[in-house]
Order: C-alpha cells, then sequence, then structure tokens
C-alpha cells in the first residue's frame, strides 16, 4: 500500500480522532490481530463470531501503529485511535478512497455461481505476461476481502483481477462501489446461496450488479451459453459486450474438444476470423468455458495469441480446486473441497469421468445453503450420475446420502453406493478400498471441511 497519513484516513472514513498523531503515516491495514505488522492500521471489525475490540491489545503487542474502533476503548497512549459508527463499513470506505488514488489501473472484474476463481485465475496468468498485474488472493472476495485486496495495492500495478463473491442482493453492487471494474466477467448462474437469495432468478439478478455498476465505456464479457448471463445485457448501459460459449453464435467460441489421456483438454478456439489450437492442464468442459473468458480480456488488452499460450502454460491455481495429487501407490486423488454446488459438482463429475483410470471413485459431501432446494438437489445430482462412468460412489454425511437415494432410485447398482456418516469413517473406508490406478475425487461444500479426507489418505 501506499503511504497514507492518519489525517487523510480519517477524512476518507469519516471518523472522529480520538488520539495520538495525525501526522503518523500508515504503510498497510489488516483485520487480523496474529498476522499485523508494524506500522500497520487494525481495524476492530465487529463479526458474527469475534469481536476485534477484545483483540486491539494484541493488534498494538503485534506492530499495530493505529486502530479504528466503534466504542471507545482503553490503549496505549501511544496508540493512535481512530473512532467510527461501523469498522466495516470505515474499511470500506477507505478502500474506496484509496481505489480513487490508483487512476490508471484498470480493473477486471470477475463473478458467477462456479468457476470464477479459476477464471480469475487464468486471466491472471494470461495477463502478467504483458502487464504488472495483481489479482485476488485465495477467495477474499467479500466485503472484507476485496476492500483488503485493494488496500494491497502499491500504485505500480497496471491490471487489478478481482473476484467477487455474493450470498445475498446488494452485495455485488457493494463491492463494484469500491472496485470500480472497467471489465467485468460474468461466468454463470446457477443455485448457489438459495437459502439467503430464495431463487436462482435472484441468484441472476445479484450477479447482474456487477454488469450494471460498469461505466458507459466499460466491457461486459457474457457467458452466451447460459440463459441467465446472456439476458444480462439487458442492464448494461454501455455499448460493447462479448459473448462466449460453445456456440458459433457467440463472439469467441470453443469447438473440436478433445479430452487428454491424462489431467488435459485440447480444443480450438474461433474469435475475429482467427482460428487458434489451445491446450490447458486441467480436463473438463467448464474449464473451456474459463478458458474462453479469460481469452476474451486477454485479447480486449491486446495479448498475442504466443502470449496467451504462455499464460496458459504457467497459471497458478488456487488451493481446493482441482489440486491433483498422486500417492506412492499410484492413487489419483482429486482434491476440490473449497465449495460446491450443483453446478460444480456436475462440471466437475463430467471432467473426472473423462479421466483415464482404473475405476473412479466419487465421494461427495453435502451441497449447502440450498433451502427448498436441498433434497430435490441433491437427488436430482444422483440421477446424473447414473449415467455417468463411475465405479464408486460415496455419500458423506446424512445431508449427502441423499444423492446415493437419487442414483440408487434412477438404477445405479447397490453395490457401486456407499452411505457414510462422516469425514473419519470416509477415510478409513478409502483407505482400505482404493487401489492401485484407481482416480478419486473428493468434493463438498467449505462446511464439510472434506479437505480432511485427502489429509488423511495423502499422510
Amino acid at each position: 500500500m501506499k503511504k497514507l497519513n492518519i489525517e487523510y484516513i480519517v477524512n476518507s472514513i469519516g471518523g472522529e480522532f480520538i488520539q495520538g498523531n495525525t501526522e503518523l503515516e500508515i504503510k498497510g491495514v489488516s483485520i487480523d490481530s496474529r498476522t499485523i505488522n508494524s506500522k500497520e492500521l487494525f481495524f476492530a471489525i465487529v463479526g458474527e463470531k469475534n469481536d476485534g475490540h477484545h483483540y486491539i491489545d494484541m493488534a498494538v503487542k503485534n506492530g499495530a501503529s493505529a486502530v479504528i474502533v466503534d466504542r471507545i476503548v482503553e490503549t496505549n497512549d501511544n496508540i493512535t485511535v481512530i473512532k467510527v459508527e461501523d469498522t466495516t463499513q470505515a474499511l470500506q470506505e477507505l478502500a474506496r478512497s484509496y481505489r480513487e488514488l490508483l487512476r490508471d489501473l484498470k480493473v477486471v472484474a470477475i463473478t458467477g455461481s462456479a468457476g470464477k476463481t479459476s477464471t480469475k485465475d487464468m486471466i491472471a496468468s494470461l495477463l502478467q505476461v504483458k502487464y504488472k498485474i495483481k489479482k485476488t488472493r485465495g477467495n477474499l472476495n467479500n466485503f472484507y476481502g476485496l476492500p483488503l485486496t485493494i488496500l494491497e495495492f502499491n500504485g505500480d500495478e497496471e491490471v487489478a483481477v478481482l473476484e467477487m463473491g455474493m450470498s445475498a442482493l446488494g452485495e455485488i453492487d457493494l463491492l463494484s462501489s469500491i472496485a470500480k471494474p472497467d471489465i467485468a466477467v460474468i461466468t454463470n448462474v446457477g443455485e448457489t446461496h438459495l437459502e439467503t437469495l430464495g431463487s436462482i432468478e435472484n441468484v441472476a439478478k445479484g450477479k447482474s450488479e456487477l454488469i450494471a455498476a460498469l461505466p458507459d465505456e466499460g466491457i461486459a464479457v457474457l457467458n452466451y451459453d447460459n440463459d441467465y448471463v446472456r439476458d444480462m445485457k439487458k442492464v448494461f448501459k454501455g455499448q460493447q459486450v462479448v459473448y462466449y460459449g460453445l456456440s458459433p453464435e457467440a463472439d469467441i467460441y470453443a469447438n473440436d474438444i478433445i479430452n487428454g489421456s491424462s489431467n488435459s483438454i485440447k480444443f480450438s478456439i474461433h474469435y475475429q476470423n482467427e482460428n487458434v489450437n489451445l491446450k490447458l492442464d486441467r480436463p473438463g468442459r467448464h474449464n473451456v468455458y474459463n478458458a474462453l473468458s479469460a481469452v476474451a480480456v486477454a485479447r480486449l488488452l491486446d495479448l498475442s495469441w504466443q502470449n496467451i499460450k504462455e499464460g496458459f502454460s504457467q497459471v497458478e491455481y488456487s488451493a481446493l480446486r482441482w489440486d491433483v495429487k498422486r500417492t506412492d501407490n499410484d492413487i489419483t486423488i482429486i482434491n476440490d473441497t473449497y465449495n460446491a454446488n450443483p453446478l460444480s459438482m456436475k462440471a466437475v463429475v463430467d471432467a473426472i469421468c473423462s479421466m483415464q483410470g482404473e475405476r473412479i471413485v466419487v465421494t461427495l459431501g453435502a451441497m449447502l445453503e440450498l433451502g427448498n432446494r436441498e433434497k430435490d438437489a441433491h437427488l436430482e445430482l444422483g440421477q446424473y450420475l447414473k449415467d455417468k462412468q463411475v465405479d464408486t460412489l460415496i455419500t458423506v454425511g446424512e445431508t449427502a446420502s441423499i444423492i446415493a437415494d437419487g442414483a440408487e432410485n434412477a438404477g445405479m447398482g447397490t453395490n457401486k453406493i456407499k452411505r457414510i456418516e462422516d469425514n473419519q469413517k470416509a477415510l478409513i473406508y478409502l483407505n482400505n478400498y482404493l487401489k492401485p490406478g484407481d482416480i478419486l475425487l473428493v468434493k463438498g461444500s467449505r462446511g464439510n471441511k472434506m479437505e480432511e479426507i485427502v489429509k488423511g489418505l495423502l499422510d
């Protein structure tokens, strides 16, 4: 972060200076008292489970020079204290003000029900061939993470690649008002966060807030093959829309898709009378979609096809998304445990079924936050699995067992289905069941912590 003085910070967040040094220069911000560094500003965030005000002393001990609070606190007289009404809102306001200082920064924003993190990783990898870029770290894509990401910029970045997540209406609009995107990418719309959003139509409405926030000169990059995304052109006030997909009617499309013999996929890509063959080191048609949107952004920002091929050869993907490990006894484990919804589950199942192995073993946990759609969505996933080349379906937990019910009701043999109560029992079972040459997929929503299974198998 560029150095900011206390006066600038107070004015940016509408705060009240309580004590300290108005000429103090801050070189970073944090909401974590454990990792804060010297001369950084600590925001005492009040969350659902923790209140940052309880950790102010730890933050000061670890080097914090100033703190943002929503109440008067007792602390070291040498520490600068600024009081605000809401510390989370203050963090967002500071990021919004700081973004205004980054006048030459071009922002590419990505959202969608599935694939946004992998898409972000692909776009960042392509663009860094030509530009100095910064991308969202991990999954810092919410109303805490995005402001923190922007406040990390030191001012010499040329392009920011920012992921935006949501669980309620208005959240993407808030994030967009902070980031001020120039290019927006929507990967897809599916059944996610229905517990809070209520319907897939509301999911689409929430995602479309990113398109509505674009300036007149902004560019919308939309998935042509997803009806909800294609219709987002209606809320776009600008002129330039780039559609991508597998349909030849899209502005940039792919065909001749061939799954490699291992963890890869090849396809031909067509854009403005140009035809180019590309290869990804990850299988699955969903990754072709991710790659298409990445190529669209790259071409809009004047990257050559050689630049693009170089970028795809060195993508650094975020953790717990199609993380491939091979054990000493030649078992391939696909760790895709970061999160799950009906759209992403089906996409990853399709991808693993395209791979060559002794047996395809699918171990699935529950898809959370589906509200009234919970039972039907799990039953439908089981029905979907019945027609796939899955040798063994293992479900973990009570809710996930509904997937097994759906598969069994659809006609999958009971000898191919195993219902297990929890992660530890699943680990024990898999340790005894797997054999050399098997390919194992482990996937479930974040709350299931199914990476515990993967860790146990690798240990």
